[in-house]
């Protein structure tokens, strides 16, 4: 005995929904690993992605740059600065942090307020202390004049910053907000640095760098 043979088959609409919920769900799925994904990279190579910030500004305002910079403090110790960029009037000494939440306080507080994206506050070192020392360290080393010398500390974006601070050599910025910085720090009507005391700046910085040497 023969059984009619029954052939199902799809409207337009029902092949459409087929094949796109699975599409959609995978969109989801996508966006939502993205941003820890990207997060997650981020927190781990901070120092790459503020690199390139850096570098950027460097590049597009024709100014020299060193990077990972080790000198010697003392007999027995060394201290290293994330960048060196010589600008047309001033000398930036950058170090990179990178925060897991935001931060409060005054630029002249031994430490500072941190609260985290839970909203869980603790005490943190000052790093605009830390950013005084080395700059302090780099004129005594270098023989450099300390009124060259402007120290930045360069913060990831998404750490919010309420430092109240008065000082126009000391500056803790977020990433996003470091060339317009530089930009509005250069505008200053001062005199540029000649191009013998910048050859001079450099090469006294080149040559006190002990991380090629170690």
């Amino acid at each position: 005995m023969q059984y009619p043979l029954f052939i199902e088959t799809f409207t337009d609409i029902q092949l459409a929904f087929i094949i796109i919920v699975p599409i959609v769900i995978l969109l989801f799925i996508g966006i939502g690993l993205y941003f820890p994904i990207s997060h997650y990279y981020k927190r781990k190579n901070f120092q790459i992605h503020f690199y390139k910030k850096v570098y950027k500004t460097a590049f597009d305002r024709d100014y020299y740059l060193i990077n990972q910079f080790v000198f010697k403090v003392d007999s027995n110790k060394t201290a290293m600065v994330d960048h060196i960029l010589f600008g047309d009037k001033f000398i930036y000494v950058i170090i990179s942090q990178y925060y897991e939440g935001d931060l409060i306080g005054k630029a002249t507080d031994a430490s500072l307020v941190f609260v985290s994206h839970r909203g869980k506050k603790s005490y943190t070192d000052n790093p605009i202390n830390q950013s005084k020392v080395l700059t302090n360290k780099l004129s005594s080393s270098t023989g450099l004049n300390a009124s060259l010398l402007i120290g930045i500390v360069l913060i990831n974006d998404d750490c919010k910053v309420q430092v109240q601070s008065e000082s126009k050599q000391f500056y803790i910025i977020q990433r996003k907000r470091f060339a317009s910085l530089i930009k509005a720090i250069e505008s200053r009507k001062i005199g540029t640095i000649n191009e013998p005391q910048l050859a001079k700046a450099v090469q006294s910085i080149a040559k006190a760098n002990k991380r090629k040497k170690q």
